[in-house]
């Protein structure tokens, strides 16, 4: 059995940190201790505390216990039987809810539709009901970070692609949102490209500026300097001339504000009506049946109703973008929106 970490992070120092702690010895613990928790009694103690430290484990007595979502193979494919009929139900309530995003551009109706109302206003609407484990507060070494995990198996590859995942780049005066699993242009707009070492100053406040310049380049393109609009082209931002994507303005947030509360609103009452059935599901998983509470396994659930759901809603022409097909999507966004502000924290 392998596992893979799914790691859910507010700062990229922390993620690296946590990247480079979970090596394959580590790995095939967690696996042994979903498998028995009595494999914890032949652990090397600092591995012990280090997963402690992460949430990952916790201690009951002398024993240690999962503390966070470990899901196998037999529970993949639980998970999947009974979310996916969940996903296409939310996928047909958002449909009828968010009829103001047909005429909007794609790039918007993934951002504002997808991320903004789908996945942060659901977000906020559990973390207010409780239903999620309150981990954007968690401190020492690994503050504000939650890790997940998945066993490799036909399972997890037969998912759709996340495609309402999300990377966030802040600039002075705008911010970038990289939406979907990865690849083009996701790599050409940071610096130094996602793999390579970890960012020092010089390329952190490069970054900030280049995210400044991009959302300057697409409020005002006759006024860019020529090696700017031939980095955007490069960078998929432009293609012949025309912008790739978009720029969110307070005009343009509060066209849609409507829109994005009523989607964000709609899910939540949505799940919120099927959570006795989802807690039933977590409490059969692997994990559930160590103990872990439904709370510390509801957000990496999420991820595999968003994957269907987002899915559901390419399927049904309310998602129009190419990120299926291109990976990523670069979204601007200006700083000062104060419903963005409020939801995308």
């Amino acid at each position: 059995m392998t596992l893979t970490p799914v790691i859910a992070s507010y700062t990229g120092e922390v993620f690296a940190a946590v990247k480079r702690f979970l090596t394959p010895e580590v790995l095939d613990l967690v696996a042994a201790i979903a498998r028995s928790p009595s494999a914890a009694a032949h652990a090397p103690p600092r591995l012990l505390d280090e997963l402690m430290e992460m949430h990952v484990l916790r201690r009951v007595g002398e024993a240690y216990r999962l503390d966070t979502a470990v899901f196998l193979a037999d529970d993949i494919d639980l998970i999947l039987d009974t979310v996916s009929p969940l996903a296409e139900g939310l996928a047909g309530r958002v449909m009828e809810v968010g009829s103001a995003f047909e005429t909007a551009p794609p790039a918007l109706v993934i951002f504002l539709g997808g991320i903004l109302a789908l996945v942060q206003g659901l977000g906020r609407a559990l973390r207010e009901s409780g239903v999620g484990v309150n981990w954007q507060a968690y401190g020492g070494r690994y503050a504000r970070s939650k890790v997940d995990f998945d066993e490799i198996c036909d399972g997890r590859a037969a998912l759709p692609p996340d495609c309402l995942n999300k990377t966030v780049l802040p600039g002075e005066r705008y911010t970038a949102v990289f939406i979907g699993p990865g690849g083009h242009p996701f790599p050409s707009l940071i610096h130094p490209p996602p793999g390579a070492r970890a960012p020092g100053a010089y390329a952190h406040h490069l970054n900030r500026y280049l995210v400044d310049a991009y959302a300057g380049l697409l409020s005002a393109p006759a006024s860019a300097h020529p090696a700017l609009r031939a980095a955007a082209d490069a960078a998929g931002l432009y293609h012949q001339g025309q912008p790739q994507t978009a720029l969110v303005t307070p005009a343009v947030a509060a066209a849609y504000s409507d829109a994005v509360e009523a989607v964000a609103e709609t899910a939540a009452a949505y799940y919120l009506l099927h959570l006795p059935e989802l807690e039933a599901l977590l409490r059969a998983t692997t994990p559930g049946q160590q103990g872990v509470p439904e709370a510390n396994m509801m957000m990496h659930l999420w991820r595999y109703i968003r994957r269907i759901t987002a899915e559901r809603l390419y399927a049904r022409g309310f998602f129009r973008d190419s990120i299926p097909q291109e990976g990523s999507l670069p979204v601007f966004y200006q700083n000062d929106i104060p419903l963005i502000q409020r939801l995308l924290v």
